[in-house]
């Protein structure tokens, strides 16, 4: 028999000290992690006796036989009857929110609802439970009896509204701590048949699992240690990141691609090794000068210069994890669901870190209120707070990495100092830029696999091809390759000819006139944004 896992109960001791200075008797618990719901009710189970009861909407109200160690049906009186059916009141959230009135003045009670969160933030659907709790949260007789009602959820704002929020404590339970994740991977490790691992390999594992909740590690664990019957660190990588792909607001990414497989911009990777990877290589170093962390880079320019492949490829550079913040799902059409959001993403973000955090379009973020009093207005402003104070914050760890197409559209206070380390142009690249971006994407250069061709003949005509392309983007180019390779499946020869790449470059074509004036935009806009003149001076010059 497996001995108990030993996990942090730090967050419920807050928790409880919080709902008693709070003078409330309503605790949200924002958690999705189901381990973190089991410690909560163990330890109510401990401090009312086994007076603890349970609600959610599948099994209705329940509630826990000390004697039995399960939650069971509630008995009614006699010819009330419990039969489990809809029919049955308490199997109704209104009827369960009746039958516990009584009984939250009568003795210490813990009363636990779950799984009350709406689909589309429909509140009206909870109703009762947001009158019950309103009345709840501050009634004399509750608190003088200690009895806590306790609401569980993930999204508290697609749970409740704002106002019966503030009136209760809410404690957001961490992900995983460092010594929870060594104990887990102690935990599978133990039913390994290999020799026991090294304490500097379990490390190595649990910090590949950090930035996930309990639920997660063990998830992760569990799926590596049953596909392969042994924990190595690729294969918990693999797994972790499968996992937080269905998560809403961000993922994480183990980039393939370093900055050897990015055709031109060398001031830029230059810039970006001597000012932050080199710090995060030597941290003694860094310490030595009180240097510290690097906050990041703000990358603007115009679509397709490959502003996200280079952000991959720094988290490559520093061998920290990708975080995508995944914008387009952190706007909800409800009141509060947008700052609820982007509230839940920096905190699993910072859990993660340090890592490089990806926030494609910042400009999202980056608008105040137009001093409007409607309701998405103050959405918009409370989003904008919420980032700037992030990127503000002296204690933050994630490295963020921004991209703008509109640069202009930021408030000032995004480009303050100390908010990110430098605001770097990507333009259009040059002539030198454009051969290396070809040799890249063809294989010629890089990582990228390479087709059958005749090398040498290709070799030929990039020169050329790369001085009739002026003002294509990166990737214009690797639209134009792929066309080469089409061109060589759809023939009969047995490797991709010179004649292929021609084709594509005859066929393929961008607006010249539009080009021109979006580079010319972006060659004004540099002197107002980037803040460095060397790197600047640098880009200006023919790749």
């Amino acid at each position: 028999m497996s001995k108990p896992l030993k996990l942090d109960l730090e967050w419920l001791d807050k928790a409880m000290a919080d709902l008693r200075s709070s003078t409330s008797s309503v605790l949200v618990v924002q958690t999705a992690d189901p381990m973190r719901v089991s410690q909560l009710f163990a330890n109510l189970s401990a401090q009312y006796a086994g007076k603890v009861y349970r609600f959610d909407p599948w099994r209705g109200l329940r509630v826990l036989e000390a004697s039995e160690s399960r939650f069971c049906p509630i008995n009614l009186p006699a010819g009330g009857g419990y039969d489990g059916g809809l029919q049955n009141e308490l199997q109704d959230l209104p009827g369960a929110l009746r039958f516990m009135e009584k009984r939250l003045r009568e003795e210490p009670v813990a009363f636990v609802l779950e799984g009350l969160e709406l689909v589309g933030g429909d509140l009206s659907k909870n109703v009762d439970l947001i009158r019950a709790l309103r009345v709840w949260a501050l009634d004399h007789e509750i608190l003088e009896r200690q009895s806590v009602i306790c609401l569980a959820t993930a999204e508290p704002l697609a749970t409740i509204d704002a106002i019966t929020l503030e009136l209760g404590a809410l404690v957001r339970p961490e992900n995983a701590s460092e010594a929870e994740r060594l104990e887990l991977v102690g935990h599978f490790q133990a039913r390994s048949s290999d020799a026991r691992p090294s304490d500097e390999a379990n490390r190595t594992l649990a910090t590949a699992l950090r930035g996930l909740n309990l639920h997660q590690v063990n998830s992760v664990l569990a799926k590596a240690y049953f596909t392969t019957s042994r924990l190595d660190c690729e294969g918990v990588k693999h797994f972790k990141a499968e996992y937080l792909r269905r998560s809403e607001v961000l993922e994480i990414e183990e980039p393939s691609l370093s900055f050897s497989d990015i055709g031109g911009y060398e001031p830029v990777k230059q810039m970006v090794r001597k000012t932050l990877i080199r710090a995060l290589q030597r941290p003694q170093r860094a310490e030595l000068a009180a240097l510290p962390l690097p906050r990041g880079l703000l990358i603007y320019g115009p679509p397709g210069t490959g502003k996200t492949l280079f952000a991959k490829a720094l988290a490559r550079e520093t061998s920290l994890p990708f975080i995508n913040l995944r914008t387009e799902n952190l706007f909800g059409q409800y009141l509060g669901q947008s700052g609820q959001r982007v509230r839940d993403a920096i905190h699993l973000a910072e859990q993660a870190a340090p890592a490089i955090v990806f926030v494609d379009e910042i400009d999202r973020f980056g608008t105040r209120s137009s001093g409007s009093t409607d309701g998405s207005m103050q959405e918009t402003a409370r989003v904008f707070a919420q980032m700037l104070e992030w990127l503000g914050d002296p204690a933050r760890k994630s490295i963020i990495v921004g991209t703008t197409n509109r640069p202009e559209a930021l408030d000032a206070a995004f480009l303050r100092p100390g908010r990110f380390s430098y605001c770097v142009p990507f333009l259009y690249p040059g002539r030198k830029a454009r051969q290396q971006i070809l040799e890249m994407q063809l294989g010629l250069q890089g990582s990228r696999k390479q087709p059958a061709m005749d090398a040498a003949a290709i070799r030929i005509v990039l020169p050329q091809i790369a001085t009739e392309t002026n003002l294509y983007a990166g990737a214009d180019l690797e639209e134009l390759v792929i066309r080469a390779k089409q061109n060589f499946f759809d023939s009969d020869a047995g490797v991709m000819t010179a004649e292929h790449v021609m084709a594509a470059h005859q066929d393929y074509r961008v607006s010249v006139e539009d080009r021109q004036a979006l580079a010319s935009r972006y060659q004004k806009l540099g002197p107002a944004f980037a803040n460095s003149q060397n790197l600047l001076e640098k880009l200006g010059t023919d790749e």
